[in-house]
């Protein structure tokens, strides 16, 4: 089984690229979709009904969604041993998380009129392939100085030219899929999350140091007793979502199972 995962911002053309590179492949590879977002979408009946494999999606709701999918990986891969490739397209909200795993295929559709490389993080530093979309929009003159901008940041990307209109750059994309490695063992990410437990990791809304604070040794007190399994045996995706839940006074935390509670 192969791992490939798409990064990009929302409206940079992924899921279009996405479609044709699926379309080149599925007649050689038997070919699983997940559909990573934060609250709603239909792309992955979309592709379902018009490329006929089988698709699926998973919301993030509280949790960023790229803390989220390193989540879930181990579960989807588990899940789906007897596909050829795992295609995930990310939502593409934070540019200081990177997706991408050391025996996967990192791949970023960059929207070539939303702004300069140089300003983009571990989304861009650390893909594999750069699809540099768009280039239709502007001049020849200005793409060639996109490129050098990109090469500054990530100078071992594979950069090709893709067009989610026409399908341009789409045999290419199939072909380094071809071309990849088999995803086998543990995973690494190629680059750590961003650090950031604070009182309003925890659910605190209140701008102000000193509840921010006190809703921050709460959650740390809590968490300190949790087995940090995120199974979802408490009807949460995760450890950090049941504390919110649990200081919000939405759930009880002997919902836990894991933990004998003191009464």
């Amino acid at each position: 089984m192969r791992l490939i995962i798409f990064g990009g911002t929302p409206g940079s053309g992924k899921t279009s690229i996405i479609k044709y590179v699926i379309e080149e492949l599925k007649k050689d590879f038997s070919i699983h979709y997940i559909k990573f977002d934060v609250l709603a979408t239909d792309d992955d009946v979309l592709i379902k009904e018009r490329l006929h494999i089988s698709t699926e999606k998973r919301f993030a709701g509280d949790l960023c969604p790229d803390h989220y999918s390193a989540l879930e990986f181990p579960k989807l891969i588990d899940s789906h041993k007897n596909k050829d490739l795992l295609i995930v397209e990310t939502a593409g909200l934070c540019l200081r998380c990177s997706p991408y795993v050391d025996k996967g295929l990192g791949i970023v559709v960059m929207n070539i009129t939303a702004g300069k490389p140089s300003s983009y993080g571990p989304i861009l530093t650390e893909a594999d392939i750069v699809a540099i979309n768009k280039g239709d929009l502007i001049s020849q003159a200005e793409r060639e100085i996109f490129r050098i901008k990109l090469l500054e940041v990530n100078p071992k990307a594979n950069i090709i030219e893709t067009n989610g209109l026409t399908g341009e750059g789409s045999l290419d994309l199939a072909e380094a899929v071809k071309n990849m490695p088999h995803t086998e063992g543990r995973l690494i990410l190629k680059k750590s999350m961003p650090s950031a437990i604070c009182g309003y990791c925890y659910g605190n809304k209140i701008i102000d140091a000193e509840p921010a604070y006190e809703r921050y040794k709460k959650g740390s007190a809590l968490k300190s007793l949790l087995p940090n399994k995120n199974c979802g045996a408490c009807g949460y995706k995760s450890c950090n979502e049941f504390i919110r839940a649990v200081l919000d006074g939405l759930i009880e935390k002997e919902k836990c199972p894991f933990v004998k509670w003191d009464r």
